[in-house]
């Protein structure tokens, strides 16, 4: 009796070990893995979107950045055009159907400092007051190279240059400083024993002949933007250049009155103005297509460009803006 039961409590484990779950067959490991796979595809596509997202945002904001520091500093020496030239002279030219232009200045840009040169604010013969307010490193010295000019930037009795003989003396001068609402200020000031009367001493400055008195260009090589010999930002695609004179006398330069050739000097008794506008694109960015096929960035006359299936994945960026030379102007 003992024995037999044994042997039915044998066959029950049999059973017990025979009734447990058998091993996956090779369909559910091949379902298994198919899903795997699609999970990993899954987190690799979240991933990759959003790698290719993070390198857009990054080369969007460099292109941006870059692109606005180079147009400020074109926006200043455009509106430096002229500077220290006589009113009758051509100081700004646009080449090449628009795509260049020249300016003649004695400064330019953020280097105009370096010219000294400062408005008049009062006179005793024989000397005439100047000084660049609250910046005494350009005040002028001895042996300074300097031009003196009137109301309408004409050279003082045909004089080109003077050559300061002697230390400037420095006094002080009273003037209205207008930002702290008209308070008087007593500020110290260089006098320049030169002989003139105060309407021939409405404007003098140093002398920057070296680097822009013979003209300085902005031009396209290949992709990068030129100023005079050196390359100022890289990625331009485009760049236009317009000039605007006030034909008709009205106080308005009208989309008619704007052209990329200069047919005359407007000299200094009409409004004018120059118009420009530069494209900058970012590296090329997978994932990316910009929305047409070509750019128009200028009018009168248009100026349209085709782009390659490589070029439309760049973005841009497109900065435009419209510029009146002080030292061109009439006055008011």
């Amino acid at each position: 009796m003992g024995i037999k039961n044994c042997q039915i409590r044998e066959k029950r484990k049999c059973k017990l070990l025979n009734s447990e779950a058998p091993g996956m067959t090779l369909i559910e490991m091949m379902v298994s893995l198919v899903i795997l796979m699609l999970v990993l595809g899954a987190i690799y596509s979240i991933l990759n979107i959003q790698q290719s997202r993070s390198t857009q945002v990054s080369r969007t904001t460099v292109m941006q950045t870059d692109a606005q520091v180079a147009f400020t500093l074109l926006k200043m020496d455009l509106l430096h055009a002229g500077l220290g030239a006589p009113y009758d002279s051509v100081n700004y030219s646009v080449l090449g159907g628009g795509s260049i232009i020249g300016l003649n200045a004695t400064g330019l840009g953020f280097e105009a400092n370096a010219t000294r040169w400062s408005y008049i604010l009062t006179s005793e013969k024989p000397y005439i007051i100047v000084r660049r307010w609250s910046d005494t490193a350009s005040n002028f010295t001895q042996g300074d190279t300097v031009m003196i000019v009137d109301e309408k930037r004409t050279p003082y009795q045909g004089m080109d240059e003077l050559i300061i003989a002697n230390n400037p003396r420095v006094d002080t001068t009273i003037f209205v400083d207008t930002v702290s609402g008209g308070k008087f200020d007593t500020i110290p000031a260089a006098k320049l024993l030169v002989g003139v009367t105060p309407r021939y001493g409405a404007l003098i400055f140093k002398l920057n002949k070296a680097i822009y008195y013979g003209g300085i260009s902005y031009k396209l090589t290949a992709d990068s933007l030129i100023r005079g010999n050196e390359p100022l930002l890289t990625n331009v695609e485009a760049i236009q250049f317009r000039m605007g004179v006030d034909d008709d006398g009205d106080g308005i330069i009208a989309g008619n009155e704007w052209s990329n050739v200069l047919k005359e000097n407007p000299g200094y008794l009409r409004k004018n103005a120059i118009r420009f506008t530069m494209v900058v694109t970012s590296e090329g960015m997978p994932g990316y297509t910009y929305p047409s096929n070509s750019v128009t960035i200028e009018n009168n006359p248009p100026y349209t460009y085709n782009l390659t299936d490589t070029q439309r994945r760049r973005k841009r960026a497109i900065l435009s803006g419209i510029v009146y030379p002080p030292n061109l102007q009439p006055p008011d």
